[in-house]
């Protein structure tokens, strides 16, 4: 008895893994969450949760749950599927509208920000993975209640899981929340929209990318940067903490300013910055790399097409992979030269946002949200060889968004893939 018992818990436990390897995992907005088989190149499974607007979302480090978080108007919840047996365990209440539910590094928490407040007060959930209940709700108090628009945008942990990390739009500040005492431990103070956040990898500096400095009405003046703080200090400085450096983004004439998204190499030596340029032309094409202990710029370069939004590194560290807003292009630059290897077109449409790599770096999966589809990259070829629907029949939704195949603290960069 206790052989066939070891061997069924020997079952469960390889089931479980199994279950999310060699798949990439398409979150739409439609409500529909699909389970691609990465090997054969076409949609193996489908768990409809309900929800609207579930475009972005999180899996636990032991690829057994999924967070997807339903940012549509009037709808309130995280998705909670269990991934291995590809079934919806509940959709449960945070907060209006909620954006981007992320996983704590040692899967024990998942920190929520929302797009609106309530109440004139930013809403924070903090939800108990082992139970799926929320564990703690941070409500902040706004100071500028005159505020229209997103609340918030992305967030971060910190890799020792102890602080969750969002913004206030409204305020133009960063939150830093004590996870497993449900209080905001510190609070800074900007001099425009904080949209992105990315902890270095010996967890010792914050870097905060501003959209750009901002006027009294809330117009992005210019300087589309990236400021960085010693992430100690921020916990005993108080919001008057300045940081440690703030370097502006290099653009190219006339080019329109507004800074998205970064990530660091893989080797950690840098840091690359995107300027997307602002909505809804996403006119921005520079990309910015800066070195990550000198903070100097080394390299600027100008992608084509337009809108550029996210830097994905390949895991074999060679590549770095940038998609757009504006356009259909995705730019494969060399992550040690810093030089634009090659561009290829993915699909028709526009908004190509999100991508992910196979364990082995031989193939990635791009989604291009106007299209509706997810497309399969020959990353040997640099070149797209097949094209996955992922639409509805009925086509009523252009919907395609998040696609991810592992454990993620920044979307860019897959930190932990399940064998």
């Amino acid at each position: 008895m206790k052989k066939v018992f070891i061997l069924i818990l020997c079952f469960i436990s390889f089931y479980s893994v199994a279950a999310i390897a060699g798949t990439t995992i398409a979150l739409r907005g439609d409500g529909n969450v699909l389970f691609i088989d990465e090997e054969k190149e076409e949609v193996a499974g489908k768990v409809s949760t309900g929800g609207v607007g579930g475009a972005l979302g999180s899996i636990t480090p032991d690829g057994k749950t999924l967070y997807v978080s339903n940012s549509f108007l009037g709808h309130y919840s995280v998705s909670i599927i269990d991934v291995p047996k590809r079934t919806l365990i509940k959709n449960l209440p945070t907060g209006p509208k909620p954006k981007h539910g992320l996983v704590s590094p040692d899967g024990k928490f998942v920190g929520v920000n929302h797009l609106n407040c309530e109440m004139g007060k930013l809403v924070i959930a903090i939800i108990d993975t082992y139970s799926n209940t929320v564990k703690h709700t941070v409500r902040i108090d706004l100071k500028k209640d005159t505020h229209k628009g997103d609340m918030s945008a992305h967030n971060i942990w910190t890799r020792d899981s102890k602080y969750f990390i969002t913004q206030n739009y409204a305020d133009n500040t960063v939150h830093i929340i004590d996870a497993a005492e449900g209080k905001e431990a510190a609070r800074l103070q900007l001099d425009g929209n904080p949209h992105y956040f990315i902890i270095s990898p010996d967890n010792k500096e914050l870097w905060v990318i501003v959209e750009g400095e901002e006027d009294l009405t809330g117009k992005i003046m210019g300087c589309p940067k990236v400021s960085v703080y010693e992430f100690s200090k921020t916990l005993s400085a108080g919001p008057e903490a300045v940081p440690d450096g703030s370097y502006c983004m290099v653009l190219s004439p006339g080019e329109a300013s507004e800074a998205h998204h970064g990530a660091f190499t893989l080797d950690g030596k840098y840091f690359y910055l995107l300027n997307r340029g602002p909505g809804p032309d996403f006119n921005g094409t520079s990309v910015n790399v800066f070195d990550t202990v000198t903070k100097q710029q080394v390299a600027h370069l100008n992608t084509g097409g337009k809108g550029d939004g996210h830097p994905y590194m390949s895991p074999d560290g060679k590549y770095v992979v940038t998609t757009q807003y504006g356009g259909n292009v995705v730019t494969f630059i060399d992550a040690k030269k810093h030089e634009i290897i090659k561009e290829i077109t993915v699909g028709q449409g526009k908004h190509v946002g999100f991508v992910t790599f196979t364990k082995d770096g031989k193939k990635a999966f791009v989604a291009n949200r106007e299209d509706d589809a997810v497309y399969v990259v020959d990353m040997k070829k640099l070149e797209v060889k097949k094209k996955i629907d992922t639409t509805e029949p009925d086509k009523k939704w252009k919907s395609q968004g998040q696609v991810l195949n592992g454990y993620h603290n920044i979307f860019e960069v897959t930190e932990k893939y399940f064998d």
